[in-house]
């Protein structure tokens, strides 16, 4: 049953390669046929963090954390950041590591971005930043004004002194 299985998807995908070469299709990894893709990258003051009223700043499932700050590009204003982020799911006995629901509102000169996705926090008696340096990257999952329809990732990192580095990488269509 496995070789029939098999000899049927090697089958579809023979039909699909050679569907695409006599139609001209070009793969998107041809460098001739990428568009270039647009990267603003931007520097996230440290963020002003208030938790659900009633809530302790704790690390249980559920807890929800909304923050905003500013964003500089070229050490010029450019915006704010704000968000939340929510406890989604707690990892491994013992790993002390978490799992949050990242949502970004990036309000830009020229319209707004926003991202999603989960990144995987350290655990601690309240709440714990990104680790320092390790970058996380959500999904871009649209926008308005200049952004409308956008997609892409953004990258996250926290650095030292407290602010974070935000690469925002814009896929052209």
């Amino acid at each position: 049953a496995l070789t029939a299985m098999l000899g049927k998807r090697f089958t579809a995908a023979a039909i699909a390669a050679f569907t695409a070469v006599s139609v001209g299709f070009v793969p998107a990894s041809s460098a001739s046929a990428a568009p270039k893709n647009t990267k603003i990258v931007l520097v996230q003051a440290a963020p002003v963090i208030v938790h659900d009223e009633g809530q302790d700043p704790t690390s249980a499932q559920g807890d929800a954390t909304f923050f905003k700050a500013s964003l500089s590009r070229a050490g010029k204003p450019f915006g704010f950041l704000s968000g939340t982020i929510e406890t989604h799911d707690l990892v491994l006995e013992g790993a002390n590591r978490e799992v949050r629901l990242r949502t970004l509102i990036f309000e830009l000169p020229r319209g707004q971005l926003v991202a999603q996705g989960v990144s995987s926090y350290a655990t601690g008696p309240d709440f714990v930043p990104l680790d320092v340096d390790e970058p996380v990257v959500i999904a871009i999952t649209g926008g308005t004004g200049a952004y409308l329809g956008a997609t892409g990732e953004v990258r996250t990192t926290r650095r030292a002194d407290g602010t974070y580095r935000q690469v925002i990488t814009l896929l052209r269509n």
